[in-house]
């Protein structure tokens, strides 16, 4: 298994150059396909709205305005790329709101690249829910960038969040790519100070299954009273480590997407990096 192809969220953020910037390293690491998407932003609008917001003249100039920013986006993108040195890249404009878009083009990727909510950001279209429900409905892994920093060199210290759960079996299978290629792996485990010594033995079940796939693992169990999304934050830290791998948990009820803690602890307060996979 490898990144044959990656994904990367074009927008009009300040964050967006970062993403382009790990993506692209990304994709020269492992030889990928590179493609940008950049959705204009506009969804359908019935008429009676769109006369309250000034008529059809002003809702379609405001369309064709979001579908020329997204256009210069996209141009810009190829632009930067020429001379990266990729054996493939492409851009695309999509026409509609975020999410479904990358959703859609996602699935068909073997990695896609988005940044965090930054609530505080005015440039920005997507939703504050954009990472989450990305997550919980692509199918494939999402590769989370923190709202600051740089970070085009990551995977050289990794650390799993593991439980034994289907949701941490597939991120760990999701991240193979980039475990066989870090310094450092590690599979932490927070518990209770019940039920370690079973936890352990599966702890080295999963280091064994990655030796096989050429990946030295050490298993780390800890017991904590605290979060366990802050205790891996805390841990990750303390490690050094520059990405965390993870099984993102929800389910929908209804049209609501409901996190697991860990989950929402780790898209709220991320310092480095996040590899997720449902």
């Amino acid at each position: 298994m490898d990144y044959r192809s990656i994904l990367v969220h074009l927008d009009g953020s300040a964050r967006c150059d970062e993403r382009v910037a790990v993506a692209t390293s990304l994709a020269r690491t492992y030889g990928s396909h590179l493609l940008g998407l950049a959705p204009t932003g506009w969804m359908d609008v019935p008429g009676s709205i769109g006369a309250s917001l000034g008529g059809p003249d002003h809702l379609q100039l405001s369309i064709e305005c979001l579908e020329r920013n997204a256009q210069a986006l996209a141009d810009s993108f190829l632009l930067r790329l020429r001379g990266a040195g990729l054996p493939s890249y492409a851009a695309r404009v999509y026409h509609g709101d975020p999410l479904p878009g990358m959703v859609q083009q996602a699935r068909s990727c073997d990695l896609t690249v988005i940044g965090q909510t930054d609530r505080e950001a005015r440039d920005t279209a997507v939703q504050p829910d954009f990472p989450e429900r990305l997550i919980l409905q692509a199918g494939r892994p999402v590769l989370v960038l923190p709202r600051r920093g740089s970070f085009a060199g990551l995977g050289q210290k990794v650390l799993v969040a593991w439980n034994g759960s289907r949701e941490a079996a597939r991120a760990l299978c999701d991240a193979l790519p980039l475990l066989r290629r870090a310094g450092e792996v590690h599979l932490q485990y927070f518990d209770s100070p019940s039920g370690t010594e079973l936890l352990g033995s599966r702890l080295d079940d999963s280091c064994a299954w990655l030796a096989r796939q050429g990946v030295a693992a050490q298993g780390h169990i800890d017991v904590t009273n605290i979060d366990a999304g802050e205790a891996l934050l805390s841990k990750a830290a303390h490690q050094g480590a520059d990405l965390i791998v993870m099984g993102a948990y929800g389910h929908t009820r209804l049209s609501e997407f409901l996190l697991g803690g860990v989950t929402r602890t780790l898209l709220a307060q991320m310092t480095v990096p996040v590899l997720m996979s449902h």
